[in-house]
């Protein structure tokens, strides 16, 4: 189960929980998602560096979209 929550300047947890758990112990995982979305921003650069290293020649927009165009009218 997920529960969206806010903390608070002083620490403070705030958080709407179902009825079912009321005067139950439960166990609160803290999970950043701005770290994950960075790890995931750094593995995508490291494949583009990687990528860069490639010997892929350059094209221009305009044949790209032309050789776009042509593959589409064949099929």
């Amino acid at each position: 189960m997920v529960l969206d929550a806010i903390v608070k300047k002083d620490g403070t947890l705030v958080a709407k929980a179902p009825k079912s758990l009321n005067a139950k112990k439960v166990k609160i995982i803290v999970k950043q998602e701005k770290e994950k979305e960075l790890s995931n921003w750094s593995a995508i650069s490291a494949l583009l560096k990687e990528a860069d290293k490639l010997d892929i020649r350059r094209r221009k927009l305009s044949d790209i979209l032309h050789d776009l165009q042509t593959f589409r009218e064949t099929e």
